[in-house]
């Protein structure tokens, strides 16, 4: 059996976005998470779970449902790759919050 685009419905208790590794639910960054983003590419400290720095300024975020992986926006695009997230785990547990 083929499932065309479009044939699946979503019900209103599924996220919009999910984590492209596990699944699980993203979130919108807060103001003070994305400051906190922004400070660190300035420092040449964003870097991804790959190891590439980042060298544009996030516009946004998306923040896994375990809090323990982001992945950014630049010029407002999400790189929903897994291996452009960054790791939050490295920064404590107030890092995703």
């Amino acid at each position: 059996m083929m499932v065309e685009p479009g044939d699946k419905e979503m019900s209103a208790d599924s996220p919009d976005l999910v984590c492209p590794e596990t699944h699980l639910p993203l979130e919108a960054a807060s103001a003070e998470l994305l400051e906190s983003l922004a400070e660190r590419q300035r420092r040449g400290a964003l870097v991804t779970i790959a190891g590439e720095t980042i060298d544009e300024l996030p516009t946004g975020a998306w923040v896994r449902g375990d809090g323990a992986l982001l992945y950014l926006e630049i010029d407002g695009i999400a790189r929903m790759v897994i291996e452009d997230a960054v790791n939050l785990e490295e920064e404590g547990p107030a890092a995703g919050e």
